[in-house]
């Protein structure tokens, strides 16, 4: 598979790039998964939504292009490929530097998924924002743009560069790996929670049946409510800690206490 770069430009928020679509085309595709083990989702410019559903053996595709070009718009697809791991892959077109950071040059496509609720998904965004509901297990690597996941029944790994993370009503446990920027905000989490790495944001989960441990935090409030296990940060630079009813153990830096 092709790594498709794109321009810098691609990353800004898109209000601050068209307010209007010049060009436009609808997506509309299907990819049988049956027999596969995994979907790879590649979602480069543009909102992702995805929605997992019962007893399905293919994934719908359905997705907006929309470009300042014609021949950019023209260009952009999705790609699919079955087998073991299938792969759904937003493929744009390069701009040999014809970018404009003022908004005047633009292209993005905004794609929407059904998939069967029980394949593990791997998804990786370069922008936008990403919600995702009703699907299994699922890892997310996210450059920017907010993050929405609930209604998950397998365990969730999220790796962000920058935006909010939202977690509701996930039946396993919670990693994130590593987050730059952004709040991180969850409830009713039947597992575990980790948070490995956090730059900057604050951390609140409640509602956590098992542990819930900050690894490394460098600044931002973390907030603990109604956990089931121990309360734990390990490592944190600044901003507040607050634990109530923690039915295990509270562990925090001692300059924090």
């Amino acid at each position: 598979m092709k790594n498709y770069l794109l321009p810098l430009v691609l990353l800004l928020p898109f209000s601050l790039q068209a307010s209007d679509c010049e060009y436009s085309k609808d997506i509309s595709q299907k990819l049988d998964l049956a027999g596969s083990e995994e979907l790879a989702v590649m979602a480069v410019a543009g909102d992702l939504r995805v929605r997992g559903v019962s007893g399905s053996t293919q994934a719908v595709i359905k997705g907006k292009v929309c470009a300042s070009k014609q021949e950019w718009m023209e260009q952009s697809r999705v790609e699919t490929q079955g087998g073991k791991r299938s792969e759904i892959n937003v493929v744009l077109p390069g701009t040999d530097g014809d970018w404009s950071l003022m908004g005047n040059s633009y292209v993005y496509l905004d794609l929407e998924l059904e998939v069967p609720d029980h394949i593990p998904l791997d998804v990786k965004d370069s922008s936008g924002d990403i919600d995702i509901s009703g699907v299994g297990a699922l890892a997310v690597k996210d450059s920017s743009g907010d993050i929405d996941i609930e209604d998950s029944t397998g365990p969730v790994t999220v790796r962000d560069s920058s935006g909010d993370i939202e977690l509701n009503d996930i039946e396993r446990q919670v990693t994130i790996e590593s987050d730059s920027s952004g709040d991180i905000r969850g409830s009713d989490i039947q597992g575990s929670v980790l948070v490995v790495r956090d730059s900057s944001g604050d951390i609140s989960f409640r509602d956590v049946k098992e542990n819930f441990v900050v690894e490394h935090d460098s600044s931002g409030d973390i907030s603990a409510a109604r956990i089931g296990g121990d309360f734990r940060v390990e490592s944190d630079g600044s901003g507040e800690i607050d634990a109530r009813d923690v039915k295990g153990t509270v562990e925090i830096p001692d300059d924090r206490s």
